[in-house]
């Protein structure tokens, strides 16, 4: 009898913890259900991304997926990172230290946004445990529209963020009970909540010592500060830059500064990263970025190639037209002997010097001669003697007043018998392996002008090589560099944020109305046209002799007038004897 008793208060204690569960269950689930459809899911392009993490209860899974406009992702705190873009976070754990395990897991995901809302339920919170779970949440910038939800007894309580001194940069705001989750599902009236602002805070950024973007060694602002100054000026609060040293504590140079400086940031030491820093989807995890400050290029540069000598360039170019003359001389020459044009047929030099005559645009003898044959090759030979003389002038004319350079590569697949030159960020990017170090990127830029054979080029920001402009030029401030045309890549500079940062949104805003403006674009152009002013032309004598070795070019064309002159001798002697002797022959 006392084991039927028994059992039977067994099975009804058992059967009250069941619906004490349900209840509880119940209970949760409408609050949840109740906080999500205060979200105006409208706003995100009529469909809510939400990730329930964490959740194994079908009842509560259920009854979420009957909310309108959402769409849900469901995970568990041990998966492997997915990339998941979303607006809302439902995460259930058990206690504080499920949840900061699970938090520390999920936050690696590419597209963790910590600016999303966020419904935590934590079972057994304990009192003292409410101030560690604000440092938690602030530790992951979790703090913008937040609502925890924790059994206290047999009711479920709502905690949310009050600031209550408005300014103190969302750290000073804490976790305070806003409501019973039985008041808020039956619509009671609910506590008034201060929103906090950034107005009057104080951030801490990491920056590079990169100009023209940062400047720390004189007063003259890089781009990006000058950026920074008028968003402080606008929306009052302060932003003190900390320049990240290049060197360690043994004086040697860091190396790969960039990712140290990232490190920095996705570790929570500073708000925030300045100085010529680009997108790049390499950069992942606990970092954001906001919209493009500027839009750059990285461009191959190259030396300009040698001048060409005139002697050269003349025979480069006139080469052809020379030997056409040439061509034209002779068939003349045989044209006037041949066919007595000139009536001096037993005097071939003076048939050439006739013809020469003509071809120099003077009249040597008056007479026309007769037959048609005659008179069409002489004709001809007037039109070229006034054609002849013009076309010679313009191949001397376009090669001494424009100076002729070598050749210089216009696009990148010229550039296979070039080597690189890499400063050291962009050796680990560059694709080529025949490449060589040359530190900064000014050190790049030297050695390509300096480059005796002009066999160098590297590949520098269009920044970079504005502000450089004047280190790259002769004595005559013209350049001796060039960048080929079409640029390598293109790079959107950009502020690295904590994951999550209140400044996001505010910088987003700014740079959105800044570079509206035009006041970016024409700020760096005056630091460009600074920049420029510094190349002064240095004098030289105007008068400079030339040494007897120039004159090597006409050496040789007088040594070949003079061997035609000897060759037409030899012809007149050949035929003379030919003649002496077929008119003995006759005589006899």
């Amino acid at each position: 009898m006392d084991v039927i008793i028994l059992n039977l208060l067994c099975i009804f204690i058992s059967g009250s913890l069941t619906k004490a569960d349900r209840t509880d269950i119940e209970t949760l689930t409408s609050c949840i259900v109740k906080l999500l459809q205060q979200v105006d899911y409208k706003t995100y392009d009529k469909v809510m991304d939400i990730t329930v993490m964490n959740m194994n209860n079908d009842l509560q899974l259920s009854a979420l997926h009957q909310v309108e406009g959402a769409r849900f992702i469901s995970r568990k705190f041990f998966w492997n990172t997915e990339y998941i873009s979303n607006v809302i976070y439902i995460v259930m754990s058990e206690d504080y230290q499920e949840l900061a395990d699970g938090l520390n897991k999920v936050t690696s995901d590419k597209y963790w946004n910590p600016s999303a809302r966020f419904i935590i339920v934590v079972q057994n919170l304990k009192e003292y445990s409410l101030h560690d779970l604000t440092h938690l949440l602030h530790t992951y910038n979790i703090f913008h529209k937040v609502s925890v939800i924790s059994r206290d007894s047999d009711m479920y309580a709502i905690y949310r963020y009050n600031f209550t001194k408005p300014g103190n940069c969302f750290r000073a705001g804490h976790l305070i009970f806003w409501s019973w989750c039985s008041d808020y599902t039956a619509g009671k009236k609910l506590a008034f909540l201060t929103e906090g602002s950034i107005r009057n805070c104080r951030f801490q950024f990491i920056a590079q010592n990169l100009w023209p973007f940062m400047n720390f060694d004189n007063d003259v602002k890089g781009s990006e500060q000058f950026s920074l100054a008028m968003f402080q000026k606008q929306y009052s609060v302060q932003i003190h830059l900390n320049e990240f040293t290049k060197f360690n504590k043994y004086g040697k140079p860091v190396d790969n500064l960039r990712k140290l400086i990232h490190n920095k940031v996705v570790h929570n030491e500073y708000e925030g990263a300045v100085g010529g820093f680009a997108i790049n989807s390499e950069y992942s995890g606990n970092i954001s970025h906001v919209y493009p400050m500027t839009i750059d290029h990285m461009f191959y540069t190259l030396a300009r190639s040698n001048h060409v000598e005139q002697w050269v360039a003349v025979l480069n170019q006139s080469f052809s037209t020379f030997i056409v003359i040439g061509i034209i001389f002779v068939i003349f020459c045989v044209a006037a002997t041949c066919l007595s044009i000139f009536h001096t047929r037993q005097d071939i030099s003076g048939n050439v010097l006739i013809v020469f005559g003509y071809i120099l645009n003077k009249n040597f003898v008056k007479r026309t001669p007769s037959g048609w044959t005659r008179a069409l090759i002489f004709l001809t030979l007037l039109f070229t003697g006034l054609i002849i003389p013009y076309a010679i002038q313009a191949n001397l004319y376009s090669v001494t007043t424009r100076p002729a350079r070598a050749f210089e590569p216009k696009k990148s697949d010229d550039l296979k018998g070039y080597r690189a030159i890499l400063y050291t960020d962009w050796q680990r990017i560059y694709a080529r392996s025949n490449y060589s170090f040359c530190g900064t990127r000014l050190n790049c830029l030297l050695m390509v002008k300096n480059c005796q054979n002009r066999s160098l080029f590297t590949i520098v920001s269009d920044a970079h090589y504005q502000v450089h402009r004047w280190q790259l030029t002769d004595h005559q401030c013209k350049m001796l560099v060039y960048q080929i045309k079409d640029p390598y890549i293109s790079i959107y500079r950009t502020v690295y944020l904590r994951r999550g940062s209140v400044l996001i949104e505010p910088l987003n805003n700014f740079t959105l109305q800044f570079e509206s403006t035009g006041i970016m674009n024409k700020y760096l152009s005056e630091i460009y046209y600074k920049n420029w002013l510094k190349c002064k032309p240095r004098h030289r004598p105007d008068h400079v002799s030339l040494r007897l070795a120039n004159f090597y070019n006409v050496f040789k064309i007088f040594l070949g007038g003079c061997c035609l002159s000897i060759l037409i001798f030899l012809c007149e002697i050949f035929i003379g004897i030919i003649k002496t002797k077929l008119n003995r022959t006759i005589a006899t």
